[in-house]
């Protein structure tokens, strides 16, 4: 899994899935709701949008202090917005896959700081953090099967496509980072460098 994580186009693939599958999302949610309470609880979808756009230029720059702080407002943003589905469980099944995403989230949120807690190269916490991106794929793939046989219009598949690539993107653009920076921890400790 690490070649997929630390690949250039895959990375870039990813940062397209967020921006564009959430902005898709939030559209089709204006759409299908016209305003309304549900629409104002997706604003965190655009903000995760944006802060892909200026993760990926960070990255590209190499402000490494403000990736860290993009990674972790992007994984709060997954983990709240998480935490507010458990409370619209809509369709049968949400009750199970709702509260693995809110999970994942969380163990997602929490080891990206476990990651980053000093310097030293942690392979196995971003090996655990490419499983965990890989298990919330398959939760919100069968999430978002539940909401098509729920309801299978035209806005709802589009809808629903927004929403698991925004997802997944998200998740993969910040485990891509962390894999990225890992790769370079471990680099640099093969020179003999000694992270203080």
């Amino acid at each position: 899994m690490k070649k997929v994580f630390t690949n250039d186009k895959f990375f870039l693939a990813m940062v397209l899935f967020a921006v564009l599958g959430n902005l898709i999302y939030f559209a089709s949610v204006v759409l299908y709701y016209m305003g309304g309470s549900f629409m104002l609880a997706q604003l965190p979808l655009l903000i995760e949008a944006l802060c892909a756009l200026f993760l990926y230029s960070s990255y590209k720059k190499h402000s490494k202090n403000v990736m860290k702080g993009l990674m972790g407002a992007m994984l709060m943003g997954q983990l709240l917005y998480a935490i507010s589905n458990l409370s619209v469980l809509s369709v049968p099944g949400d009750s199970i896959v709702v509260p693995i995403y809110a999970v994942l989230s969380a163990a997602l949120f929490v080891n990206h700081f476990i990651i980053n807690s000093d310097h030293h190269s942690s392979p196995s916490m971003i090996r655990l953090n490419q499983i965990i991106v890989c298990l919330l794929a398959l939760d919100a793939a069968v999430w978002n099967l539940l909401w098509l046989v729920a309801e299978p219009s035209a806005l709802n598949v589009i809808c629903v496509l927004g929403f698991f690539f925004g997802l997944i993107g998200v998740s993969a653009v910040v485990v891509c980072v962390e894999s990225r920076l890992d790769a370079y921890r471990i680099e640099r400790e093969a020179k003999g460098y000694v992270a203080k």
